[in-house]
């Protein structure tokens, strides 16, 4: 499969047009578990990656970086990997305890796909960052409300769910137990605002 820098940006403008159908073809791709698993790293390295070179690129702060961020690089990736780790498991296991039929494989190819369109969309941001900090500010807010509306439909595709409610309530929880879990592993391992041990 050739994959361009056009074909790219058609299949993230199809994302967030028809995310539903997005989300059955993507269900179809046959791809080792091991493989979804390193494509989920990559994208927990490229989310850092795009994170400092906007604090250094934007006049702007991020908004509670001093609260919610760790200070190094290395405690951000680990937050940022024991997040989707754990969101990769809470949504497979919580979707399928209300009735949903999605797997462990469903669940990571929908994750890393919506992660790749999630990128594109923060490097979009950091290009216009650089012509107007206004203009990205507002692309941000259309990009959030876009990736929430994907989300949440291709979660809907992959359990089998017949509303967007119920799966809205799955996500609303795989949430908050994420949080709870995350922030247990983080105190564990000594991850703090202020970089931890990392």
């Amino acid at each position: 499969m050739n994959v361009t820098f056009q074909s790219w940006m058609q299949a993230v403008w199809t994302t967030i047009m028809e995310p539903s159908a997005t989300a059955e073809q993507a269900l179809t791709f046959q791809v080792p578990r091991n493989a979804l698993w390193s494509a989920l790293a990559l994208t927990a390295v490229l989310n850092v990656l795009f994170v400092v070179t906007l604090q250094y690129i934007s006049s702007t702060p991020i908004a509670m970086q001093d609260q919610i961020l760790p200070a190094t690089p290395f405690g951000y990736l680990a937050m940022v990997g024991i997040f989707l780790v754990t969101f990769v498991f809470a949504l497979s296991h919580l979707g399928r305890m209300l009735g949903g039929g999605g797997t462990l494989d469903g669940t990571l190819t929908i994750m890393v796909w919506f992660q790749a369109v999630s990128l594109t969309l923060e490097a979009v941001q950091m290009v216009l960052v650089l012509i107007s900090p206004a203009i990205a500010a507002l692309f941000g807010m259309l990009a959030l409300g876009a990736l929430i509306w994907c989300f949440i439909n291709f979660i809907k595709v992959l359990h089998g769910f017949d509303n967007l409610i119920k799966t809205a309530v799955v996500v609303a929880m795989a949430l908050i137990a994420t949080a709870l879990l995350s922030s247990i592993f983080l105190t564990v391992f000594g991850i703090t605002n202020a970089g931890g041990t990392i």
